[in-house]
């Protein structure tokens, strides 16, 4: 591949990175802590200030990311649909700017990097429900943080 050829295929590429935050509105989903007992978190999608379906949060904001490493633990803790259990760990990242992954691998390699194998980016359906759930963590209450919804367009990639 020539020099020209890359030059115009590394500008498609940051064009796709433009509408790709555009087509979300330049808003990606954030959520928050609700609490902590006995080593477990409830994370989730409190309304007002979360939207699930178009995002929420500018994609230019730093926020930390939430990572998970599900593995396979038992529920500590009753569920139902709307509070589920996520059957693994939960961690925030250093704050990034929600528009740095242009992709969803991106953002799972990310998680990695900071925590190590099988962690990746959370999402909405973790805890085989929606709207929140629980997992082992003891994350930072006093921030909002990014997490994506698989079958939405509200991460700033989509």
């Amino acid at each position: 591949m020539d020099v020209r050829a890359i030059r115009i295929a590394a500008a498609a590429a940051l064009i796709m990175v433009a509408f790709s935050a555009a087509a979300a509105g330049g808003k990606g989903v954030t959520w928050r802590k609700a609490g902590h007992a006995n080593g477990v978190d409830h994370v989730g999608c409190f309304s007002p200030e979360c939207d699930a379906y178009q995002g929420d949060t500018v994609c230019s904001a730093r926020l930390p990311v939430l990572c998970l490493k599900q593995d396979g633990s038992p529920a500590p803790v009753p569920t139902d649909y709307y509070n589920g259990w996520a059957k693994g760990n939960i961690a925030l990242s250093r704050a990034v700017r929600g528009d740095s992954f242009a992709t969803r691998a991106q953002a799972d390699a990310f998680c990695r990097a900071e925590f190590g194998p099988g962690y990746r980016m959370a999402t909405h359906h973790d805890g085989d429900g929606g709207w929140s759930w629980r997992a082992y963590g003891n994350v930072d209450a006093s921030t909002r943080f990014w997490v994506t919804v698989v079958d939405q367009p509200s991460s700033c990639w989509n």
